[in-house]
């Protein structure tokens, strides 16, 4: 065995331990790794620094403006609103939109993006069905993923796989060209969503009073200011209480009814009444030594308590790339970046309030917060957060509307017949000059604007592909992917071709579940083609395999970004996942290895 494969095996081994555990971000882990081949010699600088101008990081880079630029002109958030009425009271409707919309727009659109879009749509219309969000969110999760075998642009694992493809000479796959194989999977998804996996989900607590979901009763109370209090005259400040962190305003509510969200008070009257999180117990005795009292009524308090004509509260999701990510909730001023004040969190389904100040924020995490009405536009602009609520949005770019869809449906349909173009009028066309045309003719005819992409724009992926598509290469020219492949088939090489797919995809589906779909793809891909190479045979059924079963994991909410989105909201446990995502997985691994060698062997 050579330094260079005992190098790479030893980079990819800590690699994978870090994708999994998260002990860093991926995206640095993935540049950890690049560095690394370079310093150890196992890759060139030319090779190492590949990944920033590699065709598969370039098209996905232009497949998520476009995305963005549909967004931001308001397109997606017209269909998604005007379905809602359809939808409306009638939970196999919910369903039906979920497979069918969402679905079908995956195959063109980021998906991560199409769910966090859908998100407060489909809660929106469980409440008014009066349904169990619970009940939908997974599925809207699922149905996306699945959506985005239908073509090769609809999941980055695809386009990956495809330009790996090209690389080692082979024609590039069509844009359609698995899509039947991604209907089957659909069909089989609806079928068993309808008659199984939806009776496979636990009913959780229904109530809709956001406090009581939070289970903040014994947290939040409500004290009022007495006439001899020290305190009156005085400005609202982070240590009013002069006990640090231990007591938390909400919200203060003037005799008139006005109400001010925390910090906008300039002086303590008489009879104001306080909204505060904190231990009930433990106030009492703070409360005593500065003139307050408790309310008789602090145990009522509810969503009608916090919500006025000036504030709401809001539910939102914290997105993949918010900077609030890996800070305590401490450090950042809600107040006055957001104009809210975060009141409690879920996590993993669990609740976390008593300790939220010093909660490092994660992906996925809903924070409940008390916001000002005046700037909820804000929240909607920011990649930091996905709102669950409906909020009114601004119709500022409405009029780009139509033709940001008329722009993106031109090139995806050029994008379906460049092969044919091409031969016609001898062109170079390939997918990476189609998807980059569009993004610029977007930005081109004022659809999107070049900062509203830089703040909405995915960089974790790109620096992600970036970084690992050099070790791609380091297994080839190391000669460790063959070392891989003749391991693999030392022991299976004697079975059938379709034995060894099925076990391609089980070992693809068992990685991505606990790490990026992507690093996986980039992992893999190079092993399946030295299998292919090895029992000489095609390897286009073998970059099926791992182009499905990298897009598809079901088991569990850290395997994909989408199900990390619905986690929160939906209120669902890990094992949820486990119960309804693992019968799906097993459909999907026997489905895929009785199609997948029937088309394309």
């Amino acid at each position: 065995m050579s330094f260079g494969v005992i190098v790479v095996i030893i980079i990819t081994l800590v690699a994978l331990v870090l994708f999994v555990t998260e002990k860093f971000p991926m995206d640095f882990t993935a540049l950890a790794v690049m560095v690394s081949l370079m310093l150890f010699g196992v890759v060139n600088v030319e090779e190492g620094l590949s990944g920033f101008s590699h065709p598969a990081t370039i098209t996905i880079l232009a497949l998520l403006i476009l995305s963005i630029g549909l967004q931001s002109t308001g397109f997606v958030y017209f269909i998604s609103n005007n379905l809602a009425r359809y939808t409306a009271k009638s939970e196999l409707r919910i369903l039906l939109v979920i497979i069918v919309v969402v679905g079908l727009s995956s195959a063109f659109m980021n998906n991560t993006a199409i769910v966090a879009i859908f998100l407060p749509v489909i809660v929106r219309c469980a409440k008014i069905a009066n349904i169990n969000p619970t009940k939908v969110l997974m599925p809207l999760s699922f149905a996306a993923m699945i959506g985005g075998t239908l073509t090769i642009i609809g999941t980055s694992t695809n386009i990956i796989v495809s330009s790996l493809s090209i690389e080692q000479g082979y024609q590039p796959f069509g844009l359609f060209e698995f899509g039947l194989l991604g209907l089957i999977l659909m069909m089989a998804f609806t079928i068993y969503w309808l008659l199984i996996g939806r009776y496979l989900i636990p009913e959780r607590n229904t109530n809709t009073d956001l406090t009581e979901q939070y289970k903040m009763e014994t947290y939040l109370t409500e004290v009022i200011v007495k006439p001899n209090s020290p305190m009156i005259g005085k400005p609202l400040s982070d240590n009013l209480f002069g006990v640090g962190n231990k007591v938390e305003v909400i919200e203060i509510i003037r005799e008139d009814g006005t109400k001010f969200i925390a910090n906008k008070l300039n002086n303590v009257r008489p009879h104001d009444h306080f909204i505060i999180k904190a231990d009930i117990e433990d106030l009492k005795s703070i409360l005593k030594q500065q003139g307050w009292e408790i309310s008789k009524q602090h145990t009522n308090i509810s969503d009608k308590n916090l919500i006025s004509k000036n504030t709401i509260l809001v539910e939102a999701v914290i997105g993949r790339n918010s900077f609030l990510i890996g800070k305590p909730i401490k450090n950042i001023d809600f107040d006055n970046t957001f104009g809210a004040i975060p009141i409690a969190m879920r996590r993993h389904g669990q609740v976390l309030q008593s300790t939220l100040a010093e909660t490092k924020i994660l992906f996925g995490d809903t924070l409940l917060m008390e916001a000002d009405k005046s700037r909820l536009e804000k929240f909607y602009n920011s990649p930091d957060f996905i709102v669950l609520q409906r909020i009114k949005r601004s119709s500022k770019f409405q009029n780009k509307m139509w033709l940001s869809l008329i722009i993106v449906a031109i090139t995806i349909l050029i994008a379906a017949t460049h092969q044919q173009i091409n031969s016609w009028f001898n062109l170079g066309l390939n997918l990476t000059i189609i998807m980059l045309t569009g993004a610029v003719a977007l930005v081109f005819t004022g659809c999107v604007r070049m900062p509203y992409i830089y703040r909405k724009i995915e960089w974790k992926v790109f620096f992600l592909l970036a970084g690992l598509i050099p070790l791609g290469i380091a297994f080839t020219n190391t000669g460790a992917d063959q070392l891989f492949s003749n391991f693999l088939l030392k022991y299976i090489g004697h079975w059938s071709p379709r034995a060894i797919i099925s076990v391609l995809f089980a070992v693809t589906i068992l990685l991505t579940s606990f790490m990026s779909n992507n690093a996986t793809a980039l992992i893999l891909t190079p092993i399946a083609f030295s299998i292919a190479n090895g029992l000489g045979i095609d390897p286009k059924p073998f970059l099926v395999a791992v182009m499905f079963a990298a897009s598809t994991s079901f088991i569990t909410p850290v395997g994909y970004q989408t199900n990390m989105l619905v986690f929160g909201p939906g209120n669902y446990r890990f094992s949820d996942f486990v119960k309804v995502g693992g019968l799906l997985t097993v459909i999907f691994w026997a489905l895929a290895t009785i199609f997948i060698p029937i088309f394309y062997m």
